[in-house]
């Protein structure tokens, strides 16, 4: 029986230990060769870290890790990722999305595969569509940037501050300055002497003051004593203003509107002289009728006047009298009837 030299013996446990320590690297790492598993590819313009053995997670879960990553065949800079993923059960729609995440607060990427709604699913060795997330210190700049904004306006104010306090204590600038203390000075003792016034007034004026005080309380107390009989008072008016409001002032407003439009009506009738009143204003005969009445009437006072025995005959011892006028005295006594006339329609004229 050939016996196994002790070279072969060592040599046999080098290779085994060698063997034994890759596969629990590898199983450390996360990786095992005895579970059966699927590889599907994703490409990315920039991996922000990610590095082989980095894991794969679906919700959270681990279900897989980063295999290789290496630069595309397209020459174009952009970056082809293979990771396997062990759960062979795992259904992975072809629109899911394989979103580069931090995993830590360290940094530590990983592959994050967000489900997509599509019902055909990813067969292994498909390329899935691709999606990277901000990093923390691309977040933290972002969010420091209005920070950092705020800061340089913050700046750019106390550099014009500055400038503006240079300017004021230049030399030409600082001749003015005793003078505008000194207006300063005097402004405050001039709001001394007024404090000081004022106090003497109110010390001069305190009786007075305290009257007044008195006067305020005493009236307070009448009205508080009268409250009642104000709140009857401001009742009465309440009633009286309600009256007032049911009156019915349109119904008023109404009639006398139809009033003033009968007067108008009638006003325009004996403007156009319509009627009795109408032709009485508006003719002129009813004057001259009047005017020729009151002539004839005068010629007849007149000549009841100068011949009474022609309407009154007084007979005496049955003898009758008879007078009559000589021409020159009718003449004479037509002169004074005209000009009697001529008178009076001079009186009666506007």
């Amino acid at each position: 029986m050939a016996t196994v030299s002790k070279e072969f013996r060592i040599g046999a446990l080098v290779i085994g230990g060698l063997i034994l320590l890759i596969l629990g690297v590898n199983y450390l790492k996360g990786f095992n060769p005895f579970q059966p598993s699927n590889t599907y590819y994703a490409a990315y313009s920039a991996i922000d870290g990610l590095a082989v053995s980095n894991p794969v997670v679906v919700n959270g879960f681990k279900v897989g890790q980063v295999t290789e990553v290496a630069f595309s065949d397209e020459g174009d800079g952009s970056l082809m990722v293979a990771f396997k993923i062990e759960q062979s059960t795992l259904r992975i729609p072809r629109d899911t999305r394989a979103k580069i995440v931090s995993s830590d607060f360290f940094g530590t990427k990983a592959i994050d595969l967000i489900a997509g709604e599509d019902e055909m699913l990813a067969e292994p060795g498909d390329t899935l569509m691709s999606d990277l997330e901000m990093g923390i210190a691309e977040a933290v700049r972002i969010e420091l940037l209005p920070l950092k904004n705020k800061t340089d306006q913050l700046i750019d104010g106390v550099d014009d501050i500055l400038e503006n306090l240079k300017a004021v204590f230049e030399a030409d600038a600082t001749l003015g300055l005793p003078t505008a203390f000194e207006s300063i000075q005097r402004t405050v003792e001039s709001l001394e002497q007024t404090s000081i016034q004022l106090d003497n007034m109110v010390a001069e004026n305190r009786s007075a003051l305290n009257g007044i005080m008195t006067n305020v309380e005493g009236i307070t107390a009448n009205i508080k004593d009268h409250n009642d009989e104000l709140a009857n008072v401001m009742e009465n008016f309440s009633e009286i203003s309600d009256s007032l409001a049911a009156v019915n002032f349109a119904e008023t407003v109404k009639r006398a509107n139809s009033a003033l439009a009968h007067v108008d009506e009638i006003t325009r009738k004996i403007n156009m002289g319509e009627g009795s009143l109408g032709q009485l204003v508006n003719s002129d005969s009813l004057h001259d009728g009047l005017i020729a009445t009151n002539n004839e009437l005068q010629y007849l006072i007149n000549d009841l006047y100068l011949n009474p025995w022609r309407y009154v005959r007084v007979s005496v011892f049955g003898k009758k009298q008879e007078k009559a006028l000589s021409k020159k005295e009718l003449k004479k006594l037509k002169a004074i009837i005209e000009q009697q006339l001529d008178e009076r329609e001079e009186n009666q004229q506007p």
